[in-house]
């Protein structure tokens, strides 16, 4: 074998990652030609192609899947070495890589991650934008923020909050009606705003004291849930939506919530941490910032098995 070149692994792993050299370049400010030829030299170097077409799809080999494991492995090993060097030297630095569904990204973790930009500015954080499901496997995170009820094996994961749904709208949607909407009929008068198939409704409706479907009504049907809280803050229908996603619009008056009754969703916001990034200071310091903004966390990670 050549000797290996260092250089092309970072871009090697993008590539790997996204099984695309255009995503790769695009990621590290390179053109599809670098990209390209880095790749080259790689596969020279190992005596091995690392990537296949697949019709007009770019797919790694098996080869590639098994030495993107090992350099994903070694880049996160230097990471790790690095973080703890600059520990070592009283500041904490270095990448830290954050995975979290939409909702939550946009409506949570948005508002909020400034500060924590700010309080540590030699954190370099990236959040990737999944689908909530992918993100306990996803390849390359740090720290993955996803709703479930646990069974993630091999895992850390810390229960952040549950989530209270109850109804929600704009003081606009309210304004337009000439007030208040004190009783559960009148709901069947605005648009009913759904992140399932009107099931989380139903369930709030039986809360509220109401076993039987509204009379008449309009619904519409979202795959996020963050979709349907912007509908709702242009005041055009009522979200049920939880308390976690929806403080913050609360807080600053954009949402009033006209009923008192909540129910409480099926699952948990939580933290979910490789073992061997665990003691990371990176991701110490985000998991200790993620505790104070969720003060009813539990105090310590648990191991799923």
């Amino acid at each position: 074998m050549r000797p290996l070149p260092l250089d092309p692994l970072r871009t090697f792993d993008h590539a790997a990652r996204h099984e695309s050299f255009a995503r790769a370049a695009r990621a590290l400010h390179l053109t599809d030609s670098a990209v390209s030829h880095q790749m080259r030299r790689l596969e020279e170097a190992i005596g091995f192609r690392l990537f296949e077409r697949r019709g007009r799809r770019l797919a790694l080999t098996d080869a590639g899947r098994l030495f993107h494991q090992s350099v994903q492995e070694g880049l996160a090993t230097i990471a790790d070495a690095a973080s703890q060097l600059a520990t070592r030297h009283g500041e904490t630095s270095g990448p830290l890589a954050i995975a979290a569904p939409p909702m939550f990204a946009s409506k949570w973790l948005a508002p909020r991650l400034g500060e924590f930009a700010r309080t540590h500015p030699s954190i370099r954080c990236t959040v990737h934008v999944m689908d909530n499901d992918a993100i306990p496997t996803a390849p390359g995170i740090d720290v993955g923020i996803a709703f479930g009820r646990g069974g993630w094996p091999g895992k850390f994961v810390e229960v952040l909050s549950a989530a209270e749904l109850s109804p929600a709208c704009s003081p606009r949607l309210l304004g337009d009606r000439g007030g208040l909407i004190k009783r559960i009929d009148e709901l069947s008068e605005v648009l009913l705003l759904h992140q399932d198939d009107g099931t989380e409704w139903r369930r709030w409706l039986v809360a509220a004291g109401r076993d039987q479907a509204l009379p008449g009504g309009r619904h519409m049907y979202f795959t996020d849930v963050s979709v349907a809280i912007d509908v709702a803050l242009h005041g055009d229908g009522m979200v049920l939506v939880s308390d976690v996603l929806s403080s913050q619009h609360v807080q600053d008056g954009a949402l009033v919530r006209p009923f008192s009754t909540t129910v409480r969703a099926e699952g948990s916001w939580c933290s979910i941490v490789e073992p061997r990034r665990r003691s990371a200071p990176s991701v110490d310091m985000f998991l200790a910032w993620l505790g104070r903004l969720f003060p009813q966390a539990r105090a310590r990670a648990r191991s799923q098995r």
